[in-house]
């Protein structure tokens, strides 16, 4: 017991130390070495744990969404009485893309981290969609969600990374707007629904009291 007690410190340690270092001077100038001395570890444990330095930033990027998910999910069963799956994933992304906005670690985080061609959870986005198809009925194959999500994925990433670049002309609720119509489109929610998806999350949204503090933790007033 007191074997797997230090083991799960030890990864915990490194988890919480590159999540300070990616945060603080961002992924790409982070180094292993730098990692093993602020975590007192050694480059044995962390292949031992994650193998690269790609999967525990991935590992912190989802835990991250994760955390976003879980508030605005608890947000909207307190302040409405229910969670609406379409709702729910329209505020996540617009919530990230504000944060991305406001803060510069964040920022600079998820640019490296998409440049360097890091992959997310396949499987984990796949339930993620299956369970959209599955919730309201849409008649997709299981190729077809496969097609979906990396088209959505990779449109996403993206357009995230053009508009960090200042690639484009139009404002950032353009932009927002797109993703949100082209998600739901691929998945035949119908214009009428996806207007109101976008027309009530943004109100919701204006209510929302949220910020990132340091080394990626997420709060939202409920």
């Amino acid at each position: 017991m007191a074997s797997y007690k230090t083991s799960k410190d030890s990864k915990n340690r490194i988890i919480e130390t590159c999540k300070e270092l990616f945060y603080l001077q961002g992924y790409t100038k982070t180094t292993y070495i730098d990692i093993c001395k602020k975590a007192s570890s050694n480059p044995g444990l962390i292949n031992y744990y994650f193998k690269t330095k790609q999967n525990i930033a991935a590992h912190i990027y989802g835990e991250f969404m994760s955390s976003i998910k879980q508030s605005v999910r608890a947000y909207l069963t307190h302040h409405y009485g229910e969670y609406d799956l379409q709702y729910g994933t329209t505020l996540e992304t617009r919530i990230l893309t504000e944060l991305l906005k406001r803060d510069e670690h964040l920022r600079t985080f998820y640019y490296e981290i998409c440049s360097t061609g890091l992959e997310f959870d396949s499987d984990v986005i796949y339930k993620f969609y299956k369970l959209h198809i599955d919730t309201y009925n849409l008649a997709f194959s299981e190729d077809e969600i496969k097609l979906i999500q990396t088209t959505v994925v990779g449109a996403g990433i993206g357009i995230i990374k053009k508009m960090i670049e200042g690639y484009f002309s139009c404002d950032e609720e353009t932009i927002f707007n797109f993703r949100i119509r082209t998600m739901y489109k691929l998945m035949n929610v119908s214009d009428e629904r996806v207007n109101e998806i976008l027309n009530e999350t943004k109100k919701i949204f204006d209510q929302m009291k949220f910020e990132i503090e340091n080394y990626f933790i997420f709060t939202l007033e409920m």
